[in-house]
């Protein structure tokens, strides 16, 4: 087992609340000095994301040669990386340094002991806020000021934090059978690739299905937690939703700087992932989906029980 799947997402929080921004900002002329990178997990998701991630596809021109296209995306996303009982939950922004240069993003995020789709619903609403107070100053100072009175406010309402707008969901009917498709080929794909010795760390997976929202928390939540509850992912799992009814990307295990090239490639630039050829297999994927889908338009996202059948399904 490499080293990413000994320790990452592995840290002894206990009930706490760790806030870290890095990136670019205009308060600084060049990266931001980092803040809050308290925690091994941390670390690494800088490393990962933007230091090796972003900055592999910066340096490598492949983001200019999408633009030329007409085929990029603008930073606007939001993420959860997640490993059972332990979640980081962030926003990535376009911004600027000191000198005007933006070709990489801001990024805010916390890491908490929640299962994914818990910590999404609870805090990903107080990442959204602090990125945008941020984005709204030009002053180092009340930068670190800003992140220090979100972390006392994070850890005081650790037990009451909720998010009370979102109770039901109004899924789009016109992209459920889009939805299904993904939800197809994403099972699909994580079986093939725990069969293939996925849990020693060999490689990374990355799969691209359709958002069910405009609002990419709702994204994330459905997608997360479909992976968890539903197909039992227990290795670290990258789930990115970039805004309004864009792509959202999901990356199981390691990732490495090429699997970030989806960041800002549109549909047209990295089309979905595909599902399999229909067979009995593919038909019994799909009515589980379709479980899921309709308990999640509920507002219930609880793990499968017991083997479905055709006979049990109570939707037309």
């Amino acid at each position: 087992m490499n080293r990413f799947l000994k320790i990452f997402l592995r840290d002894r929080l206990i009930h706490s609340i760790q806030l870290a921004g890095f990136g670019k900002h205009p308060a600084w002329n060049d990266h931001i000095d980092d803040v809050g990178l308290t925690t091994e997990s941390l670390v690494i998701v800088k490393r990962i994301l933007y230091s090796e991630g972003i900055a592999s596809q910066v340096s490598s021109g492949a983001w200019n040669r999408l633009e030329e296209s007409g085929r990029a995306l603008e930073f606007d996303h939001r993420f959860v990386w997640s490993r059972e009982a332990q979640s980081v939950v962030g926003g990535i922004w376009a911004s600027i340094d000191g000198k005007g240069r933006g070709y990489f993003p801001m990024i805010i995020c916390l890491q908490i002991p929640l299962n994914v789709w818990r910590a999404v619903r609870n805090f990903l609403t107080s990442v959204e806020q602090l990125g945008g107070a941020c984005r709204a100053t030009n002053e180092q100072q009340k930068f670190r000021h800003m992140f220090e009175e979100t972390q006392v406010k994070l850890r005081s309402d650790w037990f009451s934090n909720s998010d009370p707008e979102n109770k039901l969901y109004d899924l789009l009917q016109e992209r459920e059978e889009a939805i299904l498709n993904g939800m197809i080929a994403l099972s699909q794909g994580v079986k093939n690739y725990q069969r293939q010795g996925a849990r020693d760390g060999d490689g990374s997976a990355h799969f691209r299905v359709p958002a069910i929202s405009p609002r990419p928390k709702e994204s994330l939540e459905f997608w997360a937690g479909y992976l968890e509850t539903w197909l039992g992912l227990r290795l670290p799992c990258l789930t990115l939703a970039s805004a309004g009814l864009g792509p959202v990307d999901i990356i199981a295990g390691e990732p490495v700087g090429g699997d970030l090239f989806c960041l800002r490639a549109s549909e047209g630039g990295l089309p979905m992932t595909l599902p399999p050829e229909t067979d009995r297999r593919t038909a019994d994927v799909r009515l589980a989906a379709k479980v899921y889908l309709r308990s999640f338009a509920q507002g219930i996202i609880e793990p499968v029980k017991g083997r479905l059948t055709r006979h049990w399904w109570p939707f037309k």
